[in-house]
């Protein structure tokens, strides 16, 4: 099977992620693929030095988390991989993770993504246990902030996976296709689920299959950047998979509570940036939310 290490200027990252993915004991061969978003701070020299064994893949430009990713996953299909890991180079892997994933994967042939618990680096807090969707388009982190000795869950299927740390079956990704190259970063994880939903499989979620993160560490935490992604992804995401009689005003209404709500509010914050974020989250996001309604 494959594992993929998406990285843009994250060589700092790097080794922690690696070495975790070293250190799994799943039986099943792994295959460790780095696709570098056209890095410029060393990467290349780190891989060739400490981590020989990693293929690496780079890419002329910064195409985005989807392209990316999906550069990675058509080398799997092409060697004929059951199961391709996406892990975020932010991610740190507990050495069961991918095994008890594997065995998920083993008993439930219904379902075709499979994510653990996932872990604020440094503390006992969930970061997410899967995606929670809502009628709105709007994705969330299932149980995000709760103490990790709070967490009541118990392994079963979840409405969609995060791309940070998942398990994908590859013969689910021949019928249903890769992440959309349209989603630059946000929200592709929750089209793919949604997607794989609609033809019939299931995600799945295994309590015991830990992993940490070093949150936001690629656009940061409420970035302009990061906000920006995100609301064009929301808009995208509403646009596609609403049934159309509720697409369409649902994305007249979130453009113009982006632009009339929450930008002026972010300017009576004193936060400019991310009120320019917002403005041009709704514009892009419209157009990205016409498109997919056109190609509906």
């Amino acid at each position: 099977m494959h594992a993929v290490v998406l990285t843009w200027n994250g060589a700092h990252l790097l080794p922690d992620c690696l070495r975790a993915l070293r250190r799994q004991d799943a039986r099943s061969r792994l295959h460790v693929v780095v696709v570098d978003n056209a890095s410029s701070d060393g990467t290349a020299a780190l891989l060739a030095c400490d981590f020989p064994e990693v293929e690496y893949l780079r890419l002329p430009e910064n195409v985005g988390y989807s392209r990316g990713n999906n550069e990675a996953m058509r080398r799997a299909l092409d060697a004929g991989a059951d199961f391709v890991a996406l892990i975020n180079n932010d991610v740190e892997l507990a050495p069961d993770w991918l095994g008890l994933l594997l065995e998920a994967a083993r008993a439930h042939p219904e379902a075709g993504l499979f994510t653990g618990t996932l872990l604020f680096l440094g503390e006992e807090v969930v970061n997410s246990t899967g995606l929670t969707i809502d009628r709105l388009g709007r994705a969330r982190d299932r149980d995000f902030r709760v103490p990790l000795p709070r967490l009541s869950r118990v392994d079963g299927e979840v409405a969609g996976v995060s791309g940070g740390a998942a398990l994908l079956r590859v013969s689910m990704l021949r019928e249903i296709g890769l992440f959309d190259p349209a989603y630059f970063a946000y929200y592709e994880d929750v089209d793919l689920s949604l997607r794989a939903a609609r033809a019939g499989y299931t995600a799945f979620y295994v309590r015991a299959a830990t992993a940490r993160h070093r949150f936001a560490a690629t656009f940061g935490a409420n970035s302009p950047a990061q906000r920006y992604l995100l609301a064009v992804g929301h808009l995208r995401t509403l646009a596609r998979h609403r049934p159309l009689p509720e697409a369409a005003p649902l994305v007249a209404m979130t453009v113009l509570y982006r632009a009339t709500v929450k930008a002026p509010a972010e300017l009576l914050r004193l936060r400019p940036g991310l009120a320019w974020a917002e403005l041009r989250a709704a514009a892009a996001g419209g157009l990205a939310a016409l498109r997919a309604l056109s190609g509906r």
